[in-house]
């Protein structure tokens, strides 16, 4: 079973952020609240069972929760601060060959908004590591998880500027940086991907303390109650019209 929760990890690192990842922020009315990043690799389980036959088969079912402390350790160029929430997080893997279902999911509690920035800033590193410390990690491809792969990887975060506060929340394209992803290796393999009919699906879910006031952008829905805003956009929108990513909320 180790070498095949291996192969899961490498896809994920090599392929962070592909398929389907759903990025939540819950807001609590005192500013704290919890993000949590979600990976959907459910459609692995093709491959896993095509690559493994029977004894792929056979793996048994996965439902487990493993503590992130004492992983800061492992990821250089933390801050004090990013170390002491990423300490605090946990990681789920749930794994059902029957139903065909694999999620790798990411909880941090946070005490202060800013302390989402700081998150999104190390996602990339943090979800190299944090795969590590799952079953079989010690039987990755050489060169898989080091430290120089998850420099290469990108998030379409990366790309944007973001605010977040307690009577502002918005997303904004950084054009400076936006004009850099043409010639970015990793970026190109995930437009390659989508070339191929393979576009990647990204969620956005802003669970707000209390009702917007204003809510703009090309791609946001907003509940009935105005307390929760959802953008649900894919890799070709960020290469064809990355404004679809932009929103603004005003509480």
């Amino acid at each position: 079973m180790k070498k095949y929760i291996s192969l899961i990890m490498t896809c994920c690192i090599l392929l962070v952020g592909c398929f389907e990842t759903t990025q939540e922020v819950t807001i609590n009315k005192n500013g704290s609240g919890i993000f949590t990043n979600t990976t959907d690799l459910s459609n692995m389980i093709g491959l896993l069972k095509q690559m493994g036959g029977d004894e792929a088969n056979k793996m048994q079912n996965t439902d487990t929760t493993i503590a992130l402390t004492g992983i800061a350790d492992s990821i250089a160029g933390l801050t004090a601060e990013q170390r002491r929430i990423v300490n605090k997080g946990t990681m789920k893997l749930t794994l059902n060959m029957q139903d065909e279902k694999l999620l790798v999911k990411l909880d941090f509690p946070f005490e202060q908004l800013s302390e989402v920035e700081l998150l999104k800033e190390i996602l990339p590193k943090l979800s190299v590591s944090a795969l590590k410390k799952l079953p079989g990690g010690d039987q990755m491809p050489a060169g898989a998880a080091d430290a120089d792969s998850s420099k290469k990887i990108k998030t379409f975060d990366n790309f944007f500027d973001d605010t977040i506060s307690k009577k502002l929340i918005s997303r904004t394209l950084n054009k400076t940086k936006y004009a850099t992803a043409a010639d970015d290796e990793f970026m190109k393999s995930l437009q390659q991907m989508s070339g191929m009919g393979s576009p990647i699906t990204i969620n956005y879910i802003i669970n707000l303390p209390r009702a917007a006031k204003k809510v703009e952008g090309k791609a946001v829905k907003l509940s009935d109650d105005k307390k929760k805003v959802t953008v649900s956009v894919t890799s070709d929108d960020f290469f064809d019209d990355p404004s679809k990513f932009e929103y603004r909320i005003e509480l």
